[in-house]
């Protein structure tokens, strides 16, 4: 794509609905509402803000680069299932998280990420002082934008690189699912300095702003049940389906034929995706159940609909 003006590629968008000048002087502390949820802050945008948003993902974030080899959190078309199946033949798993994800990810971090990239905007630089304030909350990434899942994953490269490069050095598997860390090795042994390995990786590229969680963080063995972003890794290294998330399947199938607007807030509130995004989530679910348990796709057809399921199918495999 050729390089073009902000301005340029903002009239192509919406045709005079929005000026320009109102994008440049609009102020987003007045754009969005906070609302508390669970211990954690959500920023709901309001319309025009949710509007200057999306024309910021398609012109300027989905040019971000972002290591699809081994992160595949907040992909169009990416399932939970391939953040797991290449740990499928390990024998040790360590998996972690990192504390207050959203919230680590600073101006600065953003920053970087648009300078570095190749962004087709010509004159992003003269714009990007304005674009960080619409992007960030007090110098931080908020939670509920849906420009701070794309940007998350952008912010993180560096990091995603260094690991899986001191990863392959150690004979481990390294995926990551937005802040879900997860790797693997043939044995418990070699996985002893995970975490050493993983905060000196967070500090080199990202500064001392980030932290694992310690409660989350925890060495397994195939023996016992692996148990991997609700998928779980029997001995023989096939990935079946957790019941919990046999459950959430069936819940969002219940609410999406009842009471959609039920669903999309449970996909805001728990899952941190807009309703689109949300159906894509369900939709690599049910693609996986095809694949890895036809009963049970059967039983969903059976209780739902096999239009329903059959739907959903047909949205994966676009």
């Amino acid at each position: 794509m050729t390089p073009q003006p902000l301005e340029q590629l903002f009239d192509s968008m919406f045709h005079g609905k929005y000026r320009f000048i109102e994008f440049m002087e609009l102020k987003p502390e007045q754009h969005r509402v906070r609302v508390s949820w669970k211990g954690r802050t959500i920023y709901k945008p309001t319309g025009v803000l949710k509007a200057f948003h999306r024309f910021l993902n398609h012109y300027v974030l989905d040019h971000l680069q972002v290591d699809e080899t081994v992160s595949f959190a907040y992909r169009r078309g990416t399932t939970l299932l391939q953040a797991v199946e290449p740990h499928a033949h390990s024998r040790a798993f360590f998996q972690t998280d990192l504390e207050r994800f959203f919230d680590s990810i600073t101006t600065d971090h953003i920053r970087t990420a648009l300078e570095t990239s190749d962004i087709p905007v010509e004159d992003l630089g003269q714009h990007l002082g304005h674009i960080l304030e619409l992007l960030t909350i007090d110098g931080k990434l908020p939670i509920g934008y849906s420009t701070s899942p794309i940007l998350s994953n952008a912010c993180l490269l560096g990091f995603d690189s260094r690991l899986k490069s001191q990863s392959r050095d150690r004979g481990w598997v390294y995926t990551r699912y937005a802040d879900d860390i997860i790797l693997s090795a043939a044995d418990r042994e070699s996985l002893a300095d995970a975490v050493a390995v993983v905060e000196d990786c967070l500090s080199s590229e990202l500064g001392d702003g980030f932290a694992l969680n310690p409660t989350k963080s925890k060495l397994t063995t195939i023996g016992r049940k692996v148990k991997l972003l609700g998928r779980v890794i029997v001995p023989t290294g096939v990935i079946v389906i957790d019941r919990e998330v046999r459950n959430r399947i069936e819940s969002y199938l219940h609410f999406y034929i009842t009471d959609q607007s039920k669903l999309a807030r449970i996909f805001r509130e728990d899952r941190e995706e807009e309703w689109e995004d949300g159906l894509q989530s369900l939709s690599g679910l049910i693609s996986y159940v095809h694949v890895a348990d036809v009963a049970y796709l059967d039983k969903l057809r059976a209780k739902f609909g096999a239009t329903v399921i059959d739907s959903f199918l047909h949205r994966s495999a676009k």
